[in-house]
Order: C-alpha cells, then sequence, then structure tokens
C-alpha cells in the first residue's frame, strides 16, 4: 500500500521497555465480529465492532452481557461520551468519516478526517480523545521509508490537525495516551515488528518499545484499539493462536511509563526553536548537512532549503498558527524528524 517515497533512516534497535508486565488476557471465543475499538472503566469494557458496527459490552472477565446498533458497519475506534459515541470509519479512498452517535442511534454530526501528508486521512487505524481533540493513527498513506507514517491531533470540524507525530512502522493501529506519552500499537502488515510504541511528546523523542505476546511464534496477532485507564493499558488482538481469526483476546498490561526505565535509539542533535514561535525559528543540526523540508499542518510543503553547517533561521510571522513538520535528510542518508508549533 506504500506509495510515497522518503529517503532512508537508518536506526539503531530498541531496547525492551522494563516496568511493563502482561497481567491478563481476556478472550472472546466464538465472536467473529472483528473487535477494534476499545474504551475500558471500572466495570464494564465497551468494544466496537468492525464488521456489524456495534458497540458491545463485557465484563472484565470476558463475558458479553449487551449491544448496541450505531447504524454503521464499521468501526476503527471508539470514544465513548456521556450521551453519544465517536466512530471512525475504515479504510475509504477520498477520505475517511468520523461520526457521533447518540446512545439511541440517532447521527449527530458528521466530520471528515483532514487531508495530511501524503494526501487524504484514508486508512484510520484508531482514535483516542485528549480533551476537545482527538488522537488519530493512519495506516494509509504510509510511506516506504521513515517516517513510515504518521499520528495527528484534531478537532473534530477545523480544517487542519493541530499536531503531527512520526511513526516507528507503515501500519499503526491503536492509539493511547497517558500524560505527554503517545503509546500506539503496530500491525505487521508491510512486515513490520508487531510492538506497543511510546513516544514523549515533551522532547519529541522514541521512548522505546514492547513486542506483542506471540513473537516468539509467528508475529502475527494483528493488534487493533489501545485503551488506558489511569492504570493498565489494553490491547485489542483480533486473533490468538495457529491460525487467523481464531478468536478475539484484549492484553491487559501494568504499564508504569513514569517508573520504567526506557532506551531508545540515538539520536544525534537536530534542534528548532523557540517552539512554540510567532517570528522565526531556528534550524541547527550542529554542524550536519543536509536538505530539509518543512510540512504545514495540512502535509502540505510549505519551505525547503539545505543546512551547510550553520543554522538557519526561518521566519514564520505569516505562517497560520499550528503543529509544523521538519525533515532533515541529511548527506549520510540519514533522516530526522522533529516537530515546532506556530502561535500568534
Amino acid at each position: 500500500m506504500r506509495t510515497f517515497l522518503f529517503p532512508t533512516l537508518l536506526l539503531c534497535s530498541f531496547t525492551h521497555l522494563h516496568g511493563q508486565v502482561l497481567v491478563d488476557s481476556i478472550p472472546y471465543p466464538g465472536i467473529s465480529q472483528g473487535f477494534w475499538g476499545i474504551e475500558v472503566n471500572a466495570d464494564t469494557i465497551f468494544l466496537g465492532a468492525d464488521f456489524s458496527g456495534d458497540i458491545y459490552f463485557s465484563d472484565h472477565a470476558g463475558t458479553i452481557i449487551g449491544q448496541r446498533s450505531t447504524g454503521f458497519t464499521f468501526n476503527h475506534g471508539l470514544i465513548r461520551k456521556p450521551s453519544s459515541v465517536l466512530i471512525a470509519q475504515d479504510y475509504t479512498t477520498n477520505g475517511a468519516h468520523l461520526y457521533e452517535v447518540a446512545l439511541d442511534g440517532t447521527l449527530l454530526n458528521t466530520w471528515s478526517f483532514p487531508d495530511v501528508i501524503g494526501g487524504h486521512s484514508s486508512g484510520i487505524g484508531g482514535i483516542y480523545a485528549d480533551g476537545d481533540a482527538i488522537w488519530y493513527t493512519m495506516y494509509y498513506p504510509d510511506f516506504d521509508t521513515y517516517p513510515f507514517a504518521y499520528a495527528y491531533k484534531w478537532i473534530p470540524g477545523e480544517p487542519t490537525p493541530i499536531d503531527t507525530v512520526p511513526m516507528l512502522g507503515g501500519q499503526p493501529m491503536g492509539i493511547a495516551l497517558k500524560g505527554d506519552t503517545l503509546i500506539y500499537a503496530m500491525d505487521n502488515n508491510d512486515g513490520d515488528p508487531e510492538r506497543i510504541y511510546l513516544y514523549d511528546l515533551n522532547t519529541d523523542q522514541d521512548i522505546g518499545a514492547v513486542d506483542l505476546p506471540d513473537m516468539t511464534s509467528d508475529g502475527d496477532q494483528s493488534p487493533r484499539g489501545l485503551f488506558w485507564d489511569g492504570e493498565f493499558l489494553y490491547l485489542i488482538a483480533t486473533r490468538s493462536g495457529g491460525s487467523a481469526f481464531a478468536f478475539q483476546t484484549i492484553f491487559k498490561y501494568a504499564f508504569d511509563v513514569d517508573m520504567a526505565v526506557f532506551t531508545a535509539p540515538a539520536q544525534e542533535p537536530f534542534l528548532i526553536s523557540p517552539s512554540p514561535a510567532a517570528d522565526h525559528v531556528v534550524l541547527n543540526a550542529f554542524g550536519n548537512m543536509g536538505a530539509f523540508t518543512v510540512f504545514d499542518p495540512t502535509g502540505r510543503t510549505i519551505h525547503q532549503g539545505m543546512l551547510s553547517g550553520t543554522a538557519v533561521r526561518i521566519p514564520v510571522s505569516e505562517w497560520a498558527a499550528g503543529t509544523y513538520t521538519v525533515q532533515l535528510n541529511k548527506s549520510d542518508g540519514n533522516v530526522q524528524v522533529r516537530r515546532f508549533h506556530v502561535a500568534h
């Protein structure tokens, strides 16, 4: 499915995260709905079925206790609100939609996911609430080299995202948020290792990764939705065992991202300041040379140039407020990506 090319990135290997423990697995044998969206509270697990579109209700032992129709036949992500739910459409060539459905099944709102880097937001991997905004991953468009895909923060109804995060794989699925740590799951449709990755939104650094439980067998667990309930991380996998769709399983992790010790790939310095910026930003790769490209929040190329050993100053006073992505293609073939914010 990859169509858009970026220069090659040389990545160091990830070291596993210390501090994550798989504490439970909750199977759903006999369910052929392809659960994807998920939310969890103290009593109930809410599951969005991607075949029927229905929302299933389960206790924490895995017993289905009810279901409710949404009027749709997909659910690539589920967000519960006090009197409604948000559900994400599956793959749509001209751009997927986000729907708000009342608890009685009445359609309340419809929004188009915005165009982003590479074109339409076509393949939505997962969604997660962040105040009035949502985070979402995209498995299409994806790319042949790093960044293989992106996650976006977006306020439904706004024309552009307000934040952009590069992904370490082309098939990101579920996404969750714990404080300033973004958590996402990677499927292996493009040969990517199936892992849970963590990204620090404060430092713009990849923190590390956790292999999924079946990596010692065939490494094809087909992860879907993620949810952080304040204590545990929940992951839906659409298979378990030797055959595809054997049954649905939820994996429950004790995931202490505050206390754990993480190891991430070493990265050479590449700094952008100030952020947020109102008048200008300064790019500094500390002597490294290469071409850089600045993408605006819609994914449009807005500025290009060269770093030739000295810092570069870019005026931004005429740029719209939002999050901008800078891709540095270094002369040694390495690629680095950083973000900065413009605020007026």
